[in-house]
């Protein structure tokens, strides 16, 4: 079976969108729901751990609804990557858009009120396991360096452009499909 051409560009402009918006979605919910600082550093551990999974199964259901929508249910590696790695730049984008917004004028003051109280958190967890105080005080140094919204975005590029292409990879690896493999 001969693969058609496919609206590369636009379908991952769309999913791209698409993305971005389940991860800003995410994103107000655990901003709105003081998620972050009600769980500490352990929760927020596992909120990061709960995304990327949530960012692995949205990228590969979009992978295979691409590959069978504009390709009849087959799609080579370097296809399928190159539709998930295309819909991670879109998403980064506008996540870096989104996050500019959110630190600049929604909550500016976020990250600093987000910080003092994991920083207080982590130093009533250590007390009440008996860490000895040279412990405790370097690891609270590590709070005392607040990101700046620069910072902020820099990570969001690089988290969404690294772990983007990491999981592009992996998403096409389970969503390639020759047409010898129906058989």
């Amino acid at each position: 079976m001969e693969q058609k051409s496919s609206p590369l560009l636009k379908s991952s402009l769309t999913y791209g969108i698409y993305a971005a918006l389940i991860s800003i979605f995410i994103s107000v919910v655990i901003w709105a729901g003081g998620l972050m600082e009600s769980m500490g550093i352990f929760g927020s551990a596992i909120i990061g751990v709960i995304s990327l999974v949530i960012s692995f199964v949205v990228m590969l259901v979009f992978t295979k609804n691409y590959r069978n929508k504009e390709f009849e249910g087959y799609i080579s590696f370097s296809e399928a990557f190159k539709f998930a790695l295309l819909v991670s730049v879109v998403s980064t984008i506008i996540l870096v858009v989104y996050n500019f917004i959110f630190h600049s004028f929604i909550a500016p003051d976020y990250i600093e009120n987000l910080y003092a109280t994991l920083q207080q958190k982590t130093l009533e967890y250590m007390e009440s396991r008996g860490v000895p105080d040279a412990a405790i005080e370097q690891t609270l140094e590590r709070f005392e360096d607040v990101p700046t919204i620069a910072k902020t975005i820099r990570q969001t590029v690089l988290s969404g452009l690294i772990g983007g292409a990491i999981i592009s990879l992996i998403v096409a690896a389970i969503a390639k499909k020759k047409v010898e493999d129906s058989y």
